[in-house]
């Protein structure tokens, strides 16, 4: 699936995402379990290195020109663009809060709790972000 920006968005199984019956295994299952998906991590990357380095190389210029990064997501999406934006000025020497933005649906008191998605609704979900 392509957006109209030519990049591939690829969406991975919901099953995969929850770990099914985790929490019916023993803590050293458990862990096992996490640890074997955190390894299929850096193969992913690996194969999108060009696309990934063209985004930066993209990001960077537009930066350059006075333009910003900005994170948009909604739950985990969310927490994590504005946590990784949070992280730009001490790691990068960013000015904060001007050159990399998070933003998540719901604002600010959704960064620090969980609400369970209603239904498969993406223009809801679009539209609250």
């Amino acid at each position: 699936m392509s957006d109209h920006w030519g990049l591939t968005v690829q969406k991975q199984s919901r099953a995969t995402l929850r770990l099914p019956n985790i929490d019916a295994l023993s803590t050293l299952e458990m862990v096992r379990l996490i640890n074997e998906q955190d390894a299929r991590v850096p193969e992913a990357v690996a194969v999108e290195l060009l696309r990934i380095a063209d985004a930066v190389d993209r990001i960077a210029e537009r930066m350059q020109s006075g333009g910003r990064l900005i994170y948009v997501g909604a739950g985990t999406s969310g927490r994590l663009g504005v946590l990784d934006a949070s992280e730009c000025p001490p790691t990068f020497g960013t000015p904060a809060a001007e050159w990399v933005v998070g933003v998540i649906a719901g604002g600010k008191t959704r960064a620090h709790s969980f609400h369970r998605r209603r239904g498969g609704d993406r223009t809801k979900r679009v539209h609250a972000t």
